[in-house]
Protein backbone atom coordinates (compact mmCIF):
# COMPACT_ATOMS: atom_id res chain seq x y z
CA UNK A 1 0.00 0.00 0.00
CA UNK A 2 1.21 3.30 -0.89
CA UNK A 3 2.36 5.24 1.71
CA UNK A 4 -0.55 8.13 3.09
CA UNK A 5 -3.35 6.21 0.20
CA UNK A 6 -6.52 7.73 1.65
CA UNK A 7 -8.71 5.18 3.65
CA UNK A 8 -11.66 3.23 1.98
CA UNK A 9 -14.86 5.08 3.09
CA UNK A 10 -18.13 2.78 3.13
CA UNK A 11 -20.28 4.04 0.32
CA UNK A 12 -23.19 4.57 3.16
CA UNK A 13 -21.60 6.89 4.81
CA UNK A 14 -19.99 8.71 1.87
CA UNK A 15 -21.00 12.21 1.16
CA UNK A 16 -22.29 13.26 -1.82
CA UNK A 17 -20.16 15.05 -3.69
CA UNK A 18 -20.84 19.02 -3.65
CA UNK A 19 -22.88 18.65 -0.28
CA UNK A 20 -21.53 18.59 3.35
CA UNK A 21 -23.61 16.89 6.26
CA UNK A 22 -25.13 19.53 8.96
CA UNK A 23 -25.95 19.22 12.01
CA UNK A 24 -29.38 20.28 13.46
CA UNK A 25 -29.04 23.35 15.14
CA UNK A 26 -30.88 22.52 18.02
CA UNK A 27 -29.38 25.02 20.90
CA UNK A 28 -30.28 28.03 18.04
CA UNK A 29 -34.01 26.98 17.36
CA UNK A 30 -34.39 26.76 20.94
CA UNK A 31 -33.01 29.99 21.62
CA UNK A 32 -35.03 31.44 18.61
CA UNK A 33 -38.17 30.43 19.94
CA UNK A 34 -37.35 31.05 23.43
CA UNK A 35 -36.62 34.71 21.95
CA UNK A 36 -40.45 34.39 20.64
CA UNK A 37 -41.64 33.91 23.87
CA UNK A 38 -39.87 36.42 26.12
CA UNK A 39 -41.15 39.16 23.64
CA UNK A 40 -44.88 37.54 23.35
CA UNK A 41 -44.76 38.10 27.39
CA UNK A 42 -43.13 41.85 27.04
CA UNK A 43 -45.91 42.59 24.80
CA UNK A 44 -48.49 40.70 27.24
CA UNK A 45 -47.08 41.96 30.13
CA UNK A 46 -49.55 44.56 31.96
CA UNK A 47 -48.01 48.22 32.93
CA UNK A 48 -48.22 51.06 34.66
CA UNK A 49 -49.49 53.76 32.38
CA UNK A 50 -52.67 54.98 31.41
CA UNK A 51 -54.04 55.93 27.93
CA UNK A 52 -56.00 58.89 26.79
CA UNK A 53 -58.52 58.72 24.46
CA UNK A 54 -61.04 60.61 23.10
CA UNK A 55 -64.04 59.99 25.17
CA UNK A 56 -67.74 61.15 24.41
CA UNK A 57 -69.56 64.51 23.75
CA UNK A 58 -72.20 65.83 24.93
CA UNK A 59 -74.00 68.70 23.80
CA UNK A 60 -75.13 71.23 26.86
CA UNK A 61 -77.77 72.98 25.21
CA UNK A 62 -79.67 69.13 23.74
CA UNK A 63 -80.99 66.66 25.22
CA UNK A 64 -78.74 63.43 27.04
CA UNK A 65 -81.11 60.13 27.75
CA UNK A 66 -84.05 61.60 26.87
CA UNK A 67 -84.29 64.39 29.11
CA UNK A 68 -82.34 68.36 29.08
CA UNK A 69 -78.85 68.20 30.02
CA UNK A 70 -79.09 71.00 31.71
CA UNK A 71 -82.36 72.79 32.78
CA UNK A 72 -83.05 76.07 34.66
CA UNK A 73 -85.91 77.34 36.60
CA UNK A 74 -86.82 80.42 38.35
CA UNK A 75 -86.38 82.82 36.13
CA UNK A 76 -87.20 83.66 32.54
CA UNK A 77 -84.83 81.33 29.90
CA UNK A 78 -85.38 81.85 26.11
CA UNK A 79 -84.81 79.46 23.43
CA UNK A 80 -81.23 77.90 22.29
CA UNK A 81 -79.50 77.12 18.97
CA UNK A 82 -76.66 75.30 17.58
CA UNK A 83 -74.37 73.14 19.77
CA UNK A 84 -71.83 74.26 22.94
CA UNK A 85 -70.11 70.93 23.03
CA UNK A 86 -68.58 69.73 26.52
CA UNK A 87 -66.25 67.16 25.79
CA UNK A 88 -64.52 64.27 27.78
CA UNK A 89 -61.49 61.78 27.75
CA UNK A 90 -61.57 58.31 28.09
CA UNK A 91 -59.06 55.83 30.23
CA UNK A 92 -57.37 52.52 29.47
CA UNK A 93 -56.12 51.35 31.98
CA UNK A 94 -55.43 53.29 35.75
CA UNK A 95 -56.14 51.87 39.58
CA UNK A 96 -57.78 48.51 39.26
CA UNK A 97 -57.51 48.53 35.09
CA UNK A 98 -54.43 46.69 33.68
CA UNK A 99 -52.99 48.08 30.47
CA UNK A 100 -50.27 45.82 28.28
CA UNK A 101 -47.19 47.00 26.67
CA UNK A 102 -48.52 46.38 23.22
CA UNK A 103 -51.41 48.70 23.84
CA UNK A 104 -49.20 51.65 25.41
CA UNK A 105 -46.73 51.27 21.95
CA UNK A 106 -50.39 51.26 19.82
CA UNK A 107 -51.34 54.22 21.62
CA UNK A 108 -47.29 56.05 21.16
CA UNK A 109 -48.21 55.44 17.55
CA UNK A 110 -51.25 56.39 17.24
CA UNK A 111 -51.66 60.36 17.27
CA UNK A 112 -54.90 60.56 19.26
CA UNK A 113 -54.14 58.75 21.94
CA UNK A 114 -51.74 59.85 25.16
CA UNK A 115 -49.49 57.43 27.08
CA UNK A 116 -49.02 58.69 30.95
CA UNK A 117 -47.73 57.09 34.06
CA UNK A 118 -50.54 56.04 36.41
CA UNK A 119 -48.37 57.55 38.69
CA UNK A 120 -48.94 61.00 37.48
CA UNK A 121 -52.47 61.03 38.29
CA UNK A 122 -52.70 58.53 41.18
CA UNK A 123 -51.05 57.13 45.11
CA UNK A 124 -50.55 53.56 44.66
CA UNK A 125 -53.10 52.46 47.12
CA UNK A 126 -56.07 54.19 44.82
CA UNK A 127 -58.49 52.02 44.28
CA UNK A 128 -60.88 52.04 41.35
CA UNK A 129 -64.02 52.86 43.95
CA UNK A 130 -61.64 56.04 44.55
CA UNK A 131 -61.53 57.01 41.26
CA UNK A 132 -65.17 56.91 40.68
CA UNK A 133 -66.03 58.46 44.13
CA UNK A 134 -63.48 61.50 43.20
CA UNK A 135 -64.74 62.05 39.72
CA UNK A 136 -68.44 62.24 41.02
CA UNK A 137 -67.54 64.72 43.54
CA UNK A 138 -65.25 66.71 41.29
CA UNK A 139 -68.33 67.23 38.54
CA UNK A 140 -70.66 68.04 41.20
CA UNK A 141 -68.43 70.57 42.27
CA UNK A 142 -67.73 72.06 38.70
CA UNK A 143 -71.33 72.31 38.60
CA UNK A 144 -71.92 74.66 41.52
CA UNK A 145 -69.03 76.96 40.58
CA UNK A 146 -70.24 76.96 36.59
CA UNK A 147 -73.44 78.34 38.62
CA UNK A 148 -71.65 80.40 40.26
CA UNK A 149 -69.47 82.09 38.06
CA UNK A 150 -72.78 82.46 35.11
CA UNK A 151 -74.77 84.23 38.05
CA UNK A 152 -71.28 86.83 38.14
CA UNK A 153 -70.74 87.14 34.98
CA UNK A 154 -74.45 88.22 34.66
CA UNK A 155 -74.21 90.44 37.72
CA UNK A 156 -76.98 87.94 39.47
CA UNK A 157 -76.22 87.80 43.14
CA UNK A 158 -75.97 84.49 45.47
CA UNK A 159 -74.04 83.45 48.56
CA UNK A 160 -71.94 80.96 49.32
CA UNK A 161 -71.42 78.74 52.66
CA UNK A 162 -67.89 77.12 53.72
CA UNK A 163 -68.43 74.25 55.79
CA UNK A 164 -66.95 71.02 57.04
CA UNK A 165 -67.36 68.23 54.69
CA UNK A 166 -65.35 65.85 56.70
CA UNK A 167 -63.02 65.50 60.14
CA UNK A 168 -59.90 63.50 60.05
CA UNK A 169 -59.02 61.14 62.75
CA UNK A 170 -56.45 62.07 65.55
CA UNK A 171 -55.94 65.51 63.74
CA UNK A 172 -56.05 68.97 65.97
CA UNK A 173 -59.84 69.55 64.67
CA UNK A 174 -61.00 65.92 66.16
CA UNK A 175 -63.70 66.33 68.81
CA UNK A 176 -63.79 70.05 68.20
CA UNK A 177 -65.47 70.70 64.69
CA UNK A 178 -67.87 68.65 63.44
CA UNK A 179 -69.29 67.61 59.60
CA UNK A 180 -71.69 70.34 58.46
CA UNK A 181 -70.19 73.58 60.63
CA UNK A 182 -70.40 76.38 58.82
CA UNK A 183 -67.54 77.80 59.08
CA UNK A 184 -67.92 81.67 59.31
CA UNK A 185 -64.87 83.27 60.46
CA UNK A 186 -60.97 82.52 60.38
CA UNK A 187 -59.01 84.60 63.10
CA UNK A 188 -60.82 88.14 62.48
CA UNK A 189 -61.31 87.11 58.64
CA UNK A 190 -64.99 86.52 57.22
CA UNK A 191 -65.55 84.21 55.17
CA UNK A 192 -69.22 83.40 54.63
CA UNK A 193 -70.92 84.61 51.66
CA UNK A 194 -67.24 85.05 50.13
CA UNK A 195 -66.80 83.26 47.12
CA UNK A 196 -62.60 82.86 47.91
CA UNK A 197 -63.39 81.55 50.93
CA UNK A 198 -61.85 78.01 50.80
CA UNK A 199 -58.65 79.69 49.66
CA UNK A 200 -58.95 82.41 52.43
CA UNK A 201 -58.99 79.16 54.99
CA UNK A 202 -55.84 77.44 53.71
CA UNK A 203 -54.03 80.46 53.63
CA UNK A 204 -54.65 81.42 57.20
CA UNK A 205 -53.64 78.16 58.44
CA UNK A 206 -50.41 78.19 56.44
CA UNK A 207 -49.27 81.17 57.87
CA UNK A 208 -50.20 81.06 61.46
CA UNK A 209 -49.48 78.82 64.67
CA UNK A 210 -52.72 79.47 66.26
CA UNK A 211 -56.41 79.17 64.55
CA UNK A 212 -59.68 80.53 65.69
CA UNK A 213 -62.86 79.84 63.81
CA UNK A 214 -65.94 81.20 63.85
CA UNK A 215 -68.74 78.43 63.41
CA UNK A 216 -72.40 77.88 63.16
CA UNK A 217 -73.60 74.60 64.66
CA UNK A 218 -77.40 74.06 64.36
CA UNK A 219 -78.27 77.95 64.46
CA UNK A 220 -75.60 78.64 67.23
CA UNK A 221 -72.71 80.80 66.98
CA UNK A 222 -69.33 79.25 68.58
CA UNK A 223 -65.75 80.08 68.75
CA UNK A 224 -63.17 77.24 68.36
CA UNK A 225 -59.01 77.00 68.99
CA UNK A 226 -57.05 75.23 67.12
CA UNK A 227 -53.44 74.54 66.86
CA UNK A 228 -52.59 73.51 63.58
CA UNK A 229 -50.09 70.11 63.30
CA UNK A 230 -47.72 69.87 60.41
CA UNK A 231 -48.65 67.05 57.61
CA UNK A 232 -45.92 66.77 55.23
CA UNK A 233 -44.27 69.99 55.98
CA UNK A 234 -47.30 71.72 55.71
CA UNK A 235 -49.79 73.25 58.29
CA UNK A 236 -53.39 71.52 58.54
CA UNK A 237 -56.22 71.21 61.06
CA UNK A 238 -57.39 68.00 59.45
CA UNK A 239 -60.50 68.90 57.75
CA UNK A 240 -61.96 68.85 54.24
CA UNK A 241 -63.73 71.60 53.51
CA UNK A 242 -66.82 72.13 50.74
CA UNK A 243 -68.74 75.29 49.08
CA UNK A 244 -72.70 75.57 49.84
CA UNK A 245 -73.84 77.88 47.85
CA UNK A 246 -77.50 79.55 47.17
CA UNK A 247 -78.27 81.00 43.94
CA UNK A 248 -81.28 82.97 42.56
CA UNK A 249 -82.57 80.11 39.91
CA UNK A 250 -82.73 76.21 39.95
CA UNK A 251 -80.02 74.75 37.69
CA UNK A 252 -80.43 70.51 37.50
CA UNK A 253 -77.64 68.80 35.47
CA UNK A 254 -78.37 65.31 33.86
CA UNK A 255 -74.93 64.28 33.53
CA UNK A 256 -75.10 60.48 34.97
CA UNK A 257 -71.91 58.49 34.37
CA UNK A 258 -69.45 61.33 33.51
CA UNK A 259 -66.83 62.62 36.16
CA UNK A 260 -64.57 65.48 36.81
CA UNK A 261 -64.23 68.99 36.54
CA UNK A 262 -63.57 70.28 32.78
CA UNK A 263 -67.00 70.93 31.97
CA UNK A 264 -67.27 74.00 33.85
CA UNK A 265 -66.60 76.64 31.28
CA UNK A 266 -69.01 74.52 28.69
CA UNK A 267 -71.62 74.54 31.85
CA UNK A 268 -71.38 78.25 32.65
CA UNK A 269 -72.00 79.34 28.92
CA UNK A 270 -74.83 77.31 28.28
CA UNK A 271 -76.53 78.48 31.56
CA UNK A 272 -75.62 82.04 30.61
CA UNK A 273 -77.38 80.96 27.10
CA UNK A 274 -80.56 80.01 28.50
CA UNK A 275 -80.87 82.95 30.57
CA UNK A 276 -79.96 85.20 28.20
CA UNK A 277 -82.23 86.14 24.77
CA UNK A 278 -80.87 84.75 21.24
CA UNK A 279 -78.56 82.31 20.58
CA UNK A 280 -75.22 83.16 21.74
CA UNK A 281 -73.73 80.66 19.39
CA UNK A 282 -76.19 81.80 16.16
CA UNK A 283 -77.00 78.30 15.38
CA UNK A 284 -73.32 77.28 14.73
CA UNK A 285 -71.36 74.77 16.46
CA UNK A 286 -68.93 75.34 19.18
CA UNK A 287 -66.91 72.60 21.76
CA UNK A 288 -64.39 73.88 24.21
CA UNK A 289 -63.16 72.72 27.76
CA UNK A 290 -61.27 74.23 31.05
CA UNK A 291 -61.74 74.26 34.45
CA UNK A 292 -63.96 77.07 35.82
CA UNK A 293 -63.46 79.64 39.31
CA UNK A 294 -66.23 81.07 40.90
CA UNK A 295 -64.75 84.37 39.86
CA UNK A 296 -65.11 83.19 36.07
CA UNK A 297 -60.88 82.48 35.78
CA UNK A 298 -60.58 79.32 33.49
CA UNK A 299 -57.43 76.66 34.17
CA UNK A 300 -55.72 74.06 31.88
CA UNK A 301 -57.00 70.63 31.85
CA UNK A 302 -56.10 67.41 31.11
CA UNK A 303 -56.37 65.12 27.82
CA UNK A 304 -56.66 68.37 25.42
CA UNK A 305 -55.16 66.46 22.65
CA UNK A 306 -58.00 63.95 22.90
CA UNK A 307 -60.47 66.64 23.36
CA UNK A 308 -59.93 68.71 20.17
CA UNK A 309 -60.08 65.20 18.32
CA UNK A 310 -63.05 64.35 19.33
CA UNK A 311 -64.89 68.04 18.74
CA UNK A 312 -63.39 68.00 15.00
CA UNK A 313 -64.80 64.62 14.44
CA UNK A 314 -68.26 65.84 15.49
CA UNK A 315 -67.91 68.82 13.67
CA UNK A 316 -66.94 71.65 15.85
CA UNK A 317 -65.90 74.53 13.83
CA UNK A 318 -64.86 76.28 16.93
CA UNK A 319 -63.03 74.91 19.81
CA UNK A 320 -62.27 77.27 23.09
CA UNK A 321 -58.98 76.14 24.66
CA UNK A 322 -57.50 77.21 28.07
CA UNK A 323 -54.74 79.44 27.70
CA UNK A 324 -52.17 76.89 29.57
CA UNK A 325 -53.37 73.89 26.90
CA UNK A 326 -52.88 76.15 23.49
CA UNK A 327 -50.00 73.93 22.82
CA UNK A 328 -51.20 71.42 22.79
CA UNK A 329 -54.50 72.13 21.52
CA UNK A 330 -52.56 73.92 18.45
CA UNK A 331 -50.02 70.52 18.25
CA UNK A 332 -52.86 68.30 17.80
CA UNK A 333 -56.06 70.40 16.19
CA UNK A 334 -56.55 70.03 12.12
CA UNK A 335 -56.83 73.94 11.60
CA UNK A 336 -58.35 73.51 8.12
CA UNK A 337 -61.36 71.96 9.72
CA UNK A 338 -61.38 73.85 13.15
CA UNK A 339 -60.64 77.40 14.46
CA UNK A 340 -58.77 77.32 18.24
CA UNK A 341 -59.79 80.64 20.39
CA UNK A 342 -57.45 80.87 23.85
CA UNK A 343 -60.12 82.07 26.45
CA UNK A 344 -58.58 83.27 30.14
CA UNK A 345 -61.92 83.98 31.62
CA UNK A 346 -65.72 83.19 31.32
CA UNK A 347 -66.06 86.77 29.90
CA UNK A 348 -63.48 85.64 27.05
CA UNK A 349 -65.37 83.09 26.37
CA UNK A 350 -68.55 84.32 25.99
CA UNK A 351 -67.53 87.24 23.81
CA UNK A 352 -65.27 84.98 21.61
CA UNK A 353 -68.61 82.55 21.21
CA UNK A 354 -70.46 85.76 20.30
CA UNK A 355 -68.09 87.28 17.45
CA UNK A 356 -67.83 84.00 15.89
CA UNK A 357 -72.09 83.61 15.72
CA UNK A 358 -71.19 87.15 14.21
CA UNK A 359 -68.93 86.39 11.37
CA UNK A 360 -66.26 88.28 13.11
CA UNK A 361 -62.81 85.93 13.32
CA UNK A 362 -60.49 88.16 12.93
CA UNK A 363 -59.90 89.65 16.72
CA UNK A 364 -60.61 86.33 18.30
CA UNK A 365 -57.92 85.67 21.11
CA UNK A 366 -56.49 82.96 19.01
CA UNK A 367 -53.61 80.24 20.32
CA UNK A 368 -50.48 81.63 18.65
CA UNK A 369 -49.15 78.75 15.86
CA UNK A 370 -46.33 77.75 18.22
CA UNK A 371 -48.45 77.51 21.70
CA UNK A 372 -46.41 80.06 22.97
CA UNK A 373 -47.90 81.78 25.80
CA UNK A 374 -49.05 85.55 24.33
CA UNK A 375 -52.67 87.13 24.58
CA UNK A 376 -52.81 88.96 21.65
CA UNK A 377 -55.59 89.14 19.31
CA UNK A 378 -55.45 88.10 16.05
CA UNK A 379 -51.71 86.65 16.24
Amino acid sequence: MTENAPRAVPASSAPTRGTKRRRTPRLATTSGVLTYVFIALAVLLPVPYMLQLPGPVFNTLGDYQGDPMISVSGAKTYPTAGRIDMLTVAVSGGPGRDIFASQALGALINGEQTVVPTEAYYPLDTTREDVTESNAVEMSSSQDVAIAAAMGQMDKSYSVHLSVDDVVADAPAQGKLRKGDRLMSVNGKKLDSDPQAAQIMSRTVQGTDSVELGIERNGKSKTISLTPAKVDDRKAIGITMKQDFEFPVDVKFNVDGVGGPSAGTMFALAIIDELTPGAMTGGKHVAGTGEITPDGTVGPIGGARQKVAAATEKGATLFLSPADNCAEVMAAADQSKITVARIDTLDDAQTTVEQYAAGNTSDLPKCPADGADNNEKGQ
